[in-house]
């Protein structure tokens, strides 16, 4: 277990890692977030994309350091997309980040969370009310 100065020197260099490298942080994300993922990304010193078309997150995934997927607001291209973008990101072993919401909400979500078991995120982030 790491004590909180560890983490907090951890913290900083990996800002400072990121400021100097710019990294892609690709994003299939919820219409809810957008503005909020694209401006944390880019105030921490990376590069936001955000995508929603399924060749586009397949490609994006193989571009991308790090990745983050949020299954909010669903459009009905995004269970192609979501899926696709995952299985790139595990064979590339990218690490990436699932934001699960609304679990259980229709069959579309529950093939794609489905997908997400096989092709597991490096992180998975949840809400407690979810």
């Amino acid at each position: 277990m790491i004590d909180s100065e560890q983490l907090k020197q951890n913290v900083v260099k990996a800002v400072e890692e990121i400021r100097a490298t710019n990294p892609m942080a690709g994003s299939i994300t919820n219409t809810v977030t957008i503005d909020f993922v694209a401006n944390a990304q880019l105030a921490v010193g990376g590069s936001a994309a955000m995508v929603y078309l399924p060749d586009e997150g397949e490609a994006l995934g193989t571009m991308s350091g790090s990745f983050y997927v949020n299954v909010g607001t669903l459009l009905p291209s995004h269970e192609e997309t979501m899926c696709r973008a995952a299985t790139v990101l595990c064979e590339r072993k990218t690490p990436w980040v699932l934001d699960p919401v609304g679990i259980g909400l229709g069959a579309v979500r529950g093939r794609i969370l489905a997908h997400m078991k096989d092709n597991p995120p490096t992180i998975i982030r949840c809400n407690a009310s979810e």
